[in-house]
């Protein structure tokens, strides 16, 4: 799955084959919880989950606890959601146990130590072309170079303001995927593994809401830089590599491999306005990742890849999960906003 020539394979499948197998539908209920810890807040989710025949366990009976460093934490629910009652901002090496318990079901607990926060020493961009790409080139440097067992994420969002010919404004907003490479003489450097990512919208992680958190390890570092492109060539290869997937929602990531370049809104048969000035900012977030964090997202971008399981091309991918007595995952994530990208357009008439 590293190489480009490897997951050629999603654009040429015209045919499907099915493996069949018997489904134990026994089981007994389980709980299932994620736990995101940030500096000031603490997003607990946790669900009961029966199997497809037995008795079920309804989702009134849920309780959940948190303790920080040993200490109990006041937590209340709001929607089906549990945070923090107070804001204590948690340090490096500080430790989060979340214990989740519902019924007479074996209770689930998990427990995750906050990262190190992030230290941005530099940062820069600057506007490229090469042949028809017209990119953003953009530089972070770390204080210091990331270890093989470090973790991070990247979040790009654009928002574009348009001005029209009557003067009136039209906005909308997109999330990006960063990119590695500019010509198509680069594309034997593309490798899947550089664009891992799953929908994070800082409460659930792997939700259907468009909100990617991309990957990024140690491999994707220069030293102690991070270096990528807003709008690349590696970006429309993603495209061509998703729309080549069996639908939208392929597994529990929600949405596979996803490039989000998108325009403004629009279609019908209508015809598209031509604005006369465009005002873009880039928001980028860059985040340290616990372990835990790293673990599990990493194997829900995994789950995007089952449907090619069930034809026997790859092994299947098993859900990681640091819950005792039940599923899911409790981690952690330190988030840093980096200054907004700023470039303004004006266009001929």
């Amino acid at each position: 799955m590293n190489k480009f020539l490897h997951i050629a394979i999603l654009l040429l499948l015209s045919v499907s084959c099915e493996i069949p197998f018997d489904l134990d539908q026994a089981g007994e209920p389980k709980i299932y919880v994620q736990a995101i810890v940030e500096r000031g807040h603490i997003h607990i989710v946790p669900m009961v989950a029966n199997p497809v025949s037995g008795e079920v366990v309804p989702v009134s009976s849920i309780q959940v606890s948190a303790e920080l460093n040993g200490e109990p934490l006041e937590v209340v629910k709001s929607d089906s959601i549990w945070y923090l009652a107070g804001y204590p901002l948690l340090e490096e090496g500080d430790e989060v146990a979340v214990t989740v318990r519902a019924g007479a079901l074996a209770p689930a607990t998990g427990r995750t130590r906050f990262p190190p926060p992030l230290s941005v020493e530099d940062f820069s961009w600057e506007r490229v072309q090469v042949d028809t790409i017209d990119a953003v080139s953009v530089s972070v440097r770390l204080d210091h170079e990331p270890g093989e067992k470090e973790y991070y994420g990247i979040r790009i969002s654009r928002q574009d303001h348009l001005l029209l010919p009557d003067n009136s404004y039209m906005s909308f907003q997109n999330y990006l995927t960063p990119g590695y490479i500019l010509t198509a003489d680069e594309m034997a450097r593309f490798d899947l593994e550089d664009f891992m990512q799953v929908n994070y919208d800082n409460r659930f992680l792997g939700g259907r809401d468009y909100q990617p958190l991309t990957f990024v390890t140690q491999k994707q570092f220069e030293g102690d830089t991070y270096r990528f492109y807003l709008n690349s060539f590696d970006a429309s290869i993603l495209g061509r590599i998703r729309n080549g997937m069996p639908g939208e929602n392929t597994g529990a990531a929600g949405g596979g491999i996803v490039s989000g370049e998108v325009g403004p809104p629009g279609g019908g048969g209508q015809t598209p306005v031509v604005p006369i000035a465009r005002r873009t900012f880039f928001y980028i977030t860059i985040c340290r990742l616990s372990e835990s964090f790293y673990n599990y997202a990493k194997a829900l971008y995994q789950s995007n890849f089952d449907f090619l399981a069930n034809m026997g091309l790859v092994p299947a991918n098993f859900t990681w999960s640091n819950v005792e007595g039940g599923m899911g995952f409790v981690g952690a994530i330190s988030m840093y906003t980096l200054d907004p990208i700023e470039i303004s357009e004006y266009f001929q008439k």
